[in-house]
C-alpha cells in the first residue's frame, strides 16, 4: 500500500487541490482544464491505492462513494446516506480509516468523522434516555444538576473512540493495514478528560445535550451527544468565541424523528484558545461561519 508522497505527481496534485484548498471537482476541472469526470477519477484512483488491498466485501461503487465522502464532494443528503452505510459496514469504516489515516498529512483536522457502528450509538443513546428519565423525576433539583446526571454517558461513547483511534475489531475480520497516526491509539477504554453541559438556546426548545473530553495513546477527541433537536442532516459542532472567531470541528450525523445527535470529533492543538463549544444547525453544505446555535456550553479541556 502507497503513501501520498509515492502517489503519480498528476494524482498527489488532485489530492492536495481537494483537501487543502476545498476545491469541488469541476472547480479543479475548470482551473486544470479537464473535464470533471476526468478530475474524479484521479481522485479515486489515488485513494484506491492508498487503500488497504483486501477491501472485504466493499464493492466498487461502495468504495467510489466513500472516496467521495472523504474528499468532501458530496451534497449534504448524500453525506448523509454514506455515513448510515458506514455505520453499518464493517469492511466500509475499515476501508474508510485506512485511507482516512493516509490523507492526514495532507488534510489534518478536515477530513469527515467516520461514525462508529450503530449498535454503540444506540448504546449511547439509551443511557441518555435513562439519565433523561432520573432527571426528570428530580423536579426539585436544578437545571444543572439534571445535566450533570449525563456524566456517566462517557462510557458508552468511549467505545466508538477505540474504534476510531484503535482500528477498532468489527464484525468481521479485515485485512491489517499498515499503521498509520490515525490507527495507533493506545489499547484499553479512553480517559474521560473533562465534560462539557450543552443548553439549548431556542426558546421553548426542550433541546440539552453533553460533550466528554476523551483521551487515548496521545489523542484527544469531543464525543458529542444531544436530545430534542429537530431533524435535519446539517448540524454542525463548532469551538466558538464568537462569530468571526470559530473553528468547524464536523457535521454530525443526520438527526432523524426521534430527535437524538451524536458525533466523534478530533480536537485540534488549538483548542485551549476557544472558550465555547456549540452545535449550530445551517442551512448549507460547506458551511464557513456558525449558523444558528442550538447548543451550546462553556468549554472546560482539563487542562
Amino acid at each position: 500500500m502507497a503513501r501520498v508522497d509515492q502517489l503519480p505527481a498528476d494524482q498527489k496534485a488532485v489530492l492536495q487541490l481537494l483537501l487543502k484548498q476545498g476545491k469541488t471537482y469541476d472547480e479543479l476541472a475548470a482551473l486544470l482544464r479537464l473535464d470533471g469526470t476526468g478530475v474524479r477519477e484521479r481522485a479515486l484512483d489515488a485513494l484506491d491505492t492508498l487503500g488497504p488491498d483486501d477491501a472485504g466485501d466493499l464493492k466498487s461503487a461502495q468504495q467510489d462513494e466513500i472516496s467521495d465522502y472523504l474528499l468532501g464532494q458530496q451534497s449534504a443528503s448524500a453525506r448523509a446516506a454514506t455515513r448510515q452505510f458506514l455505520e453499518t459496514s464493517a469492511s466500509g469504516r475499515a476501508w474508510a480509516r485506512v485511507v482516512a489515516g493516509e490523507l492526514r498529512p495532507l488534510a489534518g483536522d478536515a477530513l469527515p468523522e467516520i461514525p462508529a457502528d450503530v449498535a454503540e450509538v444506540d448504546e449511547a443513546f439509551d443511557a441518555l434516555e435513562a439519565r433523561k428519565v432520573a432527571r426528570q423525576e428530580r423536579a426539585k433539583s436544578s437545571r444543572l444538576g439534571g445535566f450533570l446526571v449525563l456524566g456517566g454517558l462517557g462510557v458508552a461513547l468511549a467505545v466508538g473512540l477505540v474504534l476510531i483511534f484503535g482500528g477498532g475489531d468489527d464484525d468481521k475480520p479485515t485485512a491489517t493495514p499498515t499503521t498509520t497516526s490515525a490507527q495507533t491509539g493506545a489499547a484499553g477504554t479512553p480517559k474521560v478528560d473533562a465534560q462539557i453541559n450543552l443548553e439549548g438556546t431556542i426558546p421553548g426548545s426542550k433541546a440539552l445535550g453533553v460533550a466528554q473530553l476523551l483521551s487515548q495513546g496521545g489523542q484527544r477527541a469531543l464525543a458529542v451527544t444531544g436530545q430534542d433537536l429537530q431533524p435535519s442532516a446539517r448540524y454542525v459542532v463548532w469551538l466558538y468565541n464568537s462569530p468571526s472567531d470559530a473553528q468547524f470541528l464536523g457535521f454530525a450525523p443526520p438527526v432523524e424523528k426521534d430527535g437524538r445527535l451524536s458525533g466523534l470529533a478530533g480536537v485540534p492543538e488549538n483548542v485551549d484558545k476557544y472558550k465555547e463549544l456549540v452545535v449550530t444547525k445551517e442551512k448549507v453544505d460547506r458551511p464557513t461561519k456558525p449558523g444558528t446555535i442550538v447548543l451550546r456550553g462553556k468549554l472546560d479541556t482539563g487542562t
